[in-house]
């Protein structure tokens, strides 16, 4: 669950949260879980929906002014501010990618996609897609350490 997170959000702080949240979900369920049921894949699958939870729930603070609380969550308007820019950063940095790449990783870090459903969705093998991809991620940190 925290490799889940880890390549949804890039990081490890985000993928330790996924992982302690998707367990805890499990947890609550778990009396009624069918025990044939494959649970490593239904952890990963939970791991995933809360990924996406998360990443909307941050979109969804990004459109709000800064120093909105948002429910449960305490936010200060500085951190809201450098997470804005932070966002608009990466959009700008994307922006300098080819169309294909810009295309596969959105699909794969805005949509959540792992490389094997963009592989079926744009018809290009899954090795050549981890290295589109991976190729796309060295040239944004190439242009965001020049920013």
């Amino acid at each position: 669950m925290v490799k889940v997170g880890r390549d949804f959000f890039g990081n490890q702080c985000d993928a330790e949260d996924v992982a302690q949240d998707a367990l805890e979900r499990l947890w609550k369920y778990c009396e009624r879980l069918d025990a044939k049921r494959n649970m490593e894949a239904l952890a990963v699958m939970v791991a995933k929906n809360i990924c996406v939870e998360k990443f909307k729930r941050r979109q969804t603070e990004a459109h709000e002014p800064p120093g909105y609380i948002a429910a449960g969550e305490m936010y200060s308007a500085d951190a809201h501010i450098i997470a804005k820019e932070i966002r608009e950063k990466i959009d700008s940095a994307i922006e300098h990618l080819s169309p294909r790449e810009q295309q596969l990783v959105r699909q794969r870090y805005l949509e959540g996609h792992s490389a094997e459903e963009i592989a079926q969705q744009t018809g290009i093998p899954k090795p050549s897609v981890k290295s589109m991809i991976s190729t796309a991620k060295s040239k944004l940190i190439k242009i965001l350490k020049r920013q």
